[in-house]
């Protein structure tokens, strides 16, 4: 089952072309397997689209600054002046 925390205000997740609130997904995680469940937060982490048990699940990121590798926020690139 999906805790409160793992869904954050910066997932929209679709189920079938229908926003879900954060309570319904809870609640319909709790029929997921260890498996499935791992899948949909690898999904939480990256975004996209997955099928559990004949169900799609669309997942949107809504994230405003870009992060590195390791989920640090990336700094703006200062461009060198050539001479």
């Amino acid at each position: 089952m999906l805790k409160k925390q793992s869904i954050r205000k910066e997932h929209t997740i679709y189920l079938g072309g229908v926003k879900m609130e954060k309570e319904e997904i809870i609640e319909i995680s709790k029929d997921f397997t260890e498996k499935e469940l791992l899948r949909f937060k690898k999904m939480l982490q990256q975004g996209g689209s997955i099928k559990i048990k004949g169900l799609s699940y669309d997942i949107i990121r809504n994230e405003s600054k870009p992060r590195n590798s390791r989920g640090e926020y990336e700094s703006p690139i200062k461009l060198m002046d050539k001479e």
